[in-house]
């Protein structure tokens, strides 16, 4: 009985703790027609999985920080990732992805932003590119493996809260994100 107690007391602890927070729905519109999503060594359809994860995962995370009940639709329309994927550039048996100052991130993706009472409270086409993208500061938030392209939807994203088109559980902790 008395871990019963415990396991409920637990329970109700966790669950009273949580921030309510707004949610995401990605979608990805013609993977083949994309700019450059090449997978290297890596299985095409393997890459494409997690790439789709990582991002959705990304975007995610911004939903988190908008308020209980607010719903971010997004389609990501295309990528350009960072960097080159080089015929005959191979390090131990692996093509790698070459990163140079003519080879910036770009990403196409329209966006939704619907409050509690499924009202559009925001809504665009976005064309993001970072042409400076090895020459500024970032720290990998180890959510994704395409910190380049993070670090460009991040901005983004606090660009959107600052200008008061998002609203913010925290606007702290969004201007503070890296």
């Amino acid at each position: 009985m008395m871990k019963t107690l415990l396991f409920a007391a637990f329970a109700l602890s966790l669950s009273s703790g949580a921030v309510l927070a707004g949610e995401a729905k990605v979608s990805f519109t013609k993977l083949d027609d994309f700019s450059d999503i090449k997978a290297g060594n890596e299985n095409k359809e393997r890459f494409r999985e997690r790439l789709t994860e990582e991002f959705t995962s990304v975007f995610s995370a911004f939903a988190e920080k908008l308020p209980e009940g607010y719903q971010l639709t997004i389609n990501v329309t295309d990528i350009d990732l960072a960097g080159d994927i080089r015929p005959g550039m191979v390090i131990y048996y692996d093509q790698v992805r070459l990163m140079k100052q003519i080879d910036w991130p770009r990403i196409q993706f329209t966006y939704e932003l619907k409050n509690t009472q499924q009202e559009v409270v925001a809504s665009g086409k976005e064309e993001l590119r970072d042409m400076d993208y090895l020459r500024r500061f970032r720290i990998p938030s180890g959510r994704t493996s395409f910190e380049f392209e993070e670090k460009m939807l991040q901005d983004w994203f606090k660009q959107q809260v600052v200008s008061g088109a998002f609203p913010s559980q925290d606007l702290k902790a969004v201007t503070a994100t890296k």
